[in-house]
């Protein structure tokens, strides 16, 4: 299905991703003891070609699958590297900081924080009913990670939105500037839900 989006959307969608990311800034923060920010680019419409570009492997991905009036998922894919540099942080001084698990079940947790962030805030804001899956794991390249996601969705992805997620951390001795990408991924139905509430708000 073709689906035209003007600025109007753009710009609705944007000010959710605003909301969820400031959301996301106070729980991390929380769980890191440290002052973090979070901090997104302007959501943009990919291909999967646009994906496909990016043939590094040394990438994971957490995969949410939502259902409800939306069907389709979440997907933060971050360097590893990235990823052990944000687990080290969330897991410091604990007994199991050094366990591949832990380090893996705290990416997860990012993960979550994230993607919950914003469909929480797409919830709220457009009044959608939006249930979460647990987050699967996948590595590899860009490419392969959203193969998995098409089978974790079973197959529906039509529409793929991108912005590229930076993580600032600070600490009393310690400074780490870090950056993934976020996708929202969905089917032309659920896609079509959203910018009719979003039309709306435009209405009313």
């Amino acid at each position: 299905m073709n689906i035209v989006l003007d600025k109007f959307y753009y710009d609705a969608l944007n000010e959710v991703g605003n909301i969820g990311m400031g959301n996301a800034t106070t729980a991390l923060s929380q769980l890191v003891d440290k002052s973090i920010n979070v901090s997104s680019s302007a959501l943009t419409l990919l291909s999967v070609r646009d994906i496909s570009k990016d043939e590094k492997k040394d990438r994971i991905g957490a995969i949410v699958r939502v259902m409800g009036d939306m069907n389709g998922g979440f997907i933060l894919i971050i360097r590893n590297r990235h990823s052990d540099a944000l687990s080290d942080m969330l897991l410091k001084g604990n007994s199991s900081e050094k366990d591949n698990y832990m380090k893996t079940s705290a990416f997860i947790e990012v993960a979550n924080i994230l993607a919950g962030s914003y469909y929480n805030a797409l919830s709220k804001f457009l009044n959608l009913s939006i249930i979460p899956s647990i987050p699967i794991i996948s590595e590899g390249s860009a490419d392969e990670i959203f193969s998995k996601a098409k089978m974790h969705m079973n197959g529906k992805i039509e529409h793929i939105f991108g912005l590229t997620t930076l993580f600032e951390v600070a600490g009393e001795d310690e400074y780490h500037s870090l950056s993934g990408d976020m996708y929202m991924l969905l089917d032309s139905g659920s896609l079509q839900s959203v910018l009719e509430r979003i039309e709306e708000m435009r209405t009313r």
